[in-house]
């Protein structure tokens, strides 16, 4: 099924012209937010393409009817669930990074190393629970690499969550009064692909073994951060 623009990036959330949800809305959104989170627990057990629609629906207490009054296929319910995982992701990092600058020495000339560092070391914390959403992102791109509608949205969806890490990055760094030499979003590349390694290792050899993100990374990072006021 071709999934438009339109379709995927409907909205959660209908409001009047005073700004107020009605009530016809609001148990739409409460619906749509049901089914996203019932459908995140099946994929992650059954995996995308053997998850029936029916079992999704029982799980959160709809019918088929209900279903499809809010997706139009299980890639664009998928599409809804990655949008929200994702940004559960971007806030985890946020608190981290927040947390490790509140406990820095900004004075530290190392202080962006190591502020990378403490917080990868509070992200790696739930590595185990992020292997699940690594399988199921791993599935539906290669769904999407076959299938051209998919593409489109995929992309979108990839390159929506990467600019926000990169808000993040940039933010951070203008607090500890440090800058990148390159440009934000490669920058991001990097730590998303240094992390999806680290997940793929941890579930093909059983462990967690996490001193990818806690000390390779911050070391590649610092090769590629500079005091905000020198020149390249």
């Amino acid at each position: 099924m071709y999934l438009n623009a339109r379709c995927i990036r409907c909205t959660v959330y209908r409001v009047t012209r005073t700004g107020e949800m009605t009530g016809t809305t609001r148990r739409r959104a409460q619906t749509r937010e049901r089914l996203i989170d019932a459908a995140y627990e099946v994929f992650g057990k059954l995996g995308i393409r053997d998850a029936p629609v029916e079992l999704i629906c029982e799980r959160a207490g709809f019918t088929r009817g209900a279903f499809y009054s809010n997706f139009a296929s299980k890639e664009e319910l998928f599409l809804a669930v990655h949008e929200v995982q994702a940004q559960e992701r971007v806030d985890r990092l946020h608190a981290a990074v927040t947390r490790a600058i509140d406990a820095a020495d900004i004075s530290d000339p190392d202080v962006a190393t190591d502020v990378l560092r403490q917080a990868g070391e509070l992200f790696m914390e739930s590595l185990a629970s992020d292997r699940t959403w690594y399988m199921l992102n791993v599935e539906f791109t290669a769904q999407a690499l076959r299938q051209g509608d998919l593409r489109p949205p995929t992309a979108a969806a990839e390159e929506r969550f990467q600019n926000r890490l990169a808000e993040i990055l940039l933010g951070t760094l203008d607090r500890l009064g440090r800058r990148l030499t390159v440009d934000a979003h490669s920058a991001m590349v990097t730590i998303i692909a240094l992390y999806e390694a680290t997940l793929k290792r941890a579930i093909l050899t059983g462990t967690d073994n996490g001193q990818y993100v806690t000390e390779v990374l911050p070391r590649l990072f610092a090769a590629l951060i500079v005091p905000a006021g020198e020149d390249l």
